[in-house]
This record gives C-alpha cells, sequence and structure tokens, in this order.
C-alpha cells in the first residue's frame, strides 16, 4: 500500500490482517489521492484536509518517497488547530490528544516518511505486531507496472497470499492467472465500516484514523476495527 495520510480504518485492519505489510513509497505520486489528503469532523461535517507539497518541474521525479512537504510547520498548525477546535468535546480528547499532537508535529521534509510515521506510530499503539517494511529501503528494483508489479514484490517476499484491498481489484484480475503460476492466492479485503460514538448528531463514516481516536480512545479503537473485517477470494 502506498504510504496514506491520516487513513481509514480499513487501513488499519489490512495492516493488522496481514503478515507482512509493505509500503509501496517508489511508485509516482497521484495529485489529489489519499497520499495527500484524507477526511476530518469539521464542524460537525465532512471536511477534506490536504497536505501541500511541492511541485517537481519534472513529473519523472514525482516518486512518493521523494516529494516534499510544502510549507510543513505552517499546516502542520493548520492541522493542529483544527483538530484543536473540533475535537475538544470528544470523549476520548484527554487521552488521546497528547499523542495525535506528538505524530503530527513530526519533523520531516518529505510527506512519505511524514505519513509512515503516522501509521507506524497509531500501529504501535493500537497494538498491532505486524512486521512493516519500507520498499524503498531493501534490495527489490522496481521494472514493472499495476498487477505485475505487485506479483514481483509478491515473488521477491516469497508471498504465498496476497490480500487487495477492494480497489485494486479490476486491474489484479487482469493477471490473475500470473498469480496462480506462481501460486499466489488473491484475497480481498470487503471491509464493512462499522458505526462507533462520534461527536455530532448524524455519524459520517469513511473518515481518517484520528476521529476514531478521538471518540473511541486506543482499547475500544482497536475493537472497532477488526469489527469491519471481511476478506474473500
Amino acid at each position: 500500500m502506498q504510504p496514506t495520510f491520516n487513513p481509514w480504518l480499513g487501513y488499519f485492519d489490512l495492516i493488522d490482517y496481514v503478515d507482512k505489510f509493505i509500503f509501496l513509497d517508489t511508485v509516482q505520486l497521484t495529485r489529489r489521492s489519499w497520499q495527500v489528503r484524507n477526511k476530518l469532523l469539521i464542524n460537525k461535517q465532512e471536511y477534506m484536509f490536504t497536505l501541500p507539497v511541492k511541485k517537481e518541474v519534472n513529473r519523472d521525479n514525482e516518486i512518493i518517497n521523494k516529494i516534499q512537504l510544502l510549507d510543513r510547520e505552517k499546516n502542520q498548525i493548520k492541522l493542529y488547530n483544527l483538530l484543536q477546535q473540533n475535537y475538544k468535546k470528544a470523549k476520548y480528547y484527554d487521552e488521546v490528544n497528547d499523542f495525535i499532537k506528538k505524530i503530527i508535529f513530526y519533523e520531516t521534509s518529505y510527506l512519505s516518511e511524514y505519513n509512515m510515521n503516522i501509521i507506524k506510530e497509531i500501529a504501535l499503539k493500537l497494538k498491532i505486531d505486524t512486521e512493516i517494511i519500507v520498499l524503498s529501503k531493501t534490495d527489490y528494483k522496481m521494472e514493472s507496472n499495476k498487477g505485475d508489479l505487485i506479483l514481483d514484490i509478491c515473488k521477491y517476499f516469497t508471498t504465498t497470499d496476497y490480500i487487495s484491498p477492494l480497489g485494486s481489484k479490476d486491474y489484479l484480475e487482469t493477471v490473475k492467472n500470473k498469480f496462480k503460476d506462481e501460486n499466489i492466492d488473491i484475497y480481498y479485503q470487503y471491509y464493512n465500516h462499522p458505526i462507533y460514538q462520534q461527536i455530532g448528531d448524524e455519524f459520517i463514516p469513511y473518515l481518517g484514523i484520528f476521529d476514531l481516536l478521538y471518540n473511541e480512545g486506543f482499547e475500544n479503537s482497536i475493537k472497532i476495527i477488526k469489527s469491519g473485517r471481511r476478506y474473500e477470494v
């Protein structure tokens, strides 16, 4: 998976479900993707917060692990202030706020490092013990695209089962026979988004993990995340 900013609940269920979780940080960044933005609950409504990044003159240089944050400190302050103003009355604010503040103000110039730190720190706090690997830190050399790329990565890590988010099903199905030839089974995540205690009048699903943590705390959050679990061939 690409390192997403403030990922949704299903992202963390996927990390918890697998034996090895690979950060795919060696592909090109897609503008307006989940790597640079995600949803918060602001004024009791869904709000898309974006992390601005520096633009490269050459699109070929826009590899995720090379993308730099634009006005990092300014936008960290903006994000933290939004959370302060809108989650102050959340039930578990006092329990989680110092932790969330620490990961928001993590010092790095790079988007992928920033997102990966958020994900890894939250996973540790939720007591998820899955092995997490950063692809760019291995000696794997990327030579393929999409389905073939995933297959090559699976072979590199001697995978027997590949667990995929549902959004990748269309292109994975086109190379499914290649996976079978390598004795690799593909399973898809059909995550059923749980309803949890949330400030506001009406529950809004598919927000980032910050919303769940503020509303439910660490111990409840991992139970809620797992409650939506469903994986099928």
